[in-house]
């Protein structure tokens, strides 16, 4: 996870404690180490939450070489789309691919699909059946807000949510052979008239809350099962 704030709502249900410091992610765990929280951590020159693919790409690193999961779950808040039917509120999980929609890199051979990134997810379809969760290709971007390019990816990819953490741990879990799959509750409409940035801060509590119910039931489902 990103933001602690998205991370406190679970961190305090399941009863977390924090085991390890790999500067600057923070390893939260339960007893039996079954279940692994990890955060970006904070920013120590700007103090803010490490938001974006460059501290996400060393978080995932630095769990699958430490605690070796079974799956990787990228949980967090994100931006929706009317023109999919998107609402302030819902939580998609990912489905099909997870693709980058700012890395524009016009170089012969691959680099043009290797900027799409379109990396691998997991079959999401008896987890979004079990929790009713919306289904939706999910793409990121270093940036909050969007360019008409950005837009016009992101139509090309049939995206449905569009966020900053996803594709580069994606990509990790690829090279490594980890499933991945995320999770993400939706604070503000991409295609919608409001400012992302003011429509964020308005929902972020509310989307936190609705992300932290739907992934208790995911996790306590794969706990289970």
């Amino acid at each position: 996870m990103a933001m602690q704030g998205e991370a406190d709502p679970i961190i305090k249900y399941f009863g977390l404690k924090e085991i390890a410091f790999h500067n600057p992610v923070r390893v939260f765990a339960n007893e039996d180490q079954s279940l692994i929280l990890s955060l970006n951590g904070t920013d120590a020159k700007h103090k803010v939450d490490n938001i974006g693919t460059q501290a996400a790409t060393l978080n995932a690193h630095i769990v699958i070489q430490n605690y070796k999961p079974d799956l990787i779950i990228n949980c967090g808040t994100a931006g929706g789309f009317i023109s999919k039917g998107g609402k302030i509120g819902d939580v998609y999980i990912a489905t099909e691919k997870i693709c980058f929609h700012d890395r524009r890199i016009d170089l012969p051979g691959g680099f043009k699909a290797y900027a799409k990134g379109n990396f691998p997810c997991i079959n999401s379809d008896e987890l979004a059946a079990k929790t009713q969760l919306k289904q939706g290709i999910i793409s990121s971007s270093d940036a909050l807000d969007f360019t008409e390019t950005d837009t016009k990816i992101m139509q090309e990819n049939n995206a449905s949510v569009k966020e900053m953490e996803a594709a580069a741990i994606a990509w990790v879990c690829e090279i490594n052979q980890v499933p991945f799959t995320a999770i993400k509750a939706i604070t503000d409409i991409v295609d919608g008239p409001h400012a992302t940035g003011e429509e964020f801060l308005k929902n972020f509590e509310m989307a936190s809350f609705a992300l932290k119910e739907k992934m208790l039931e995911i996790l306590n489902f794969l706990l289970v099962k």
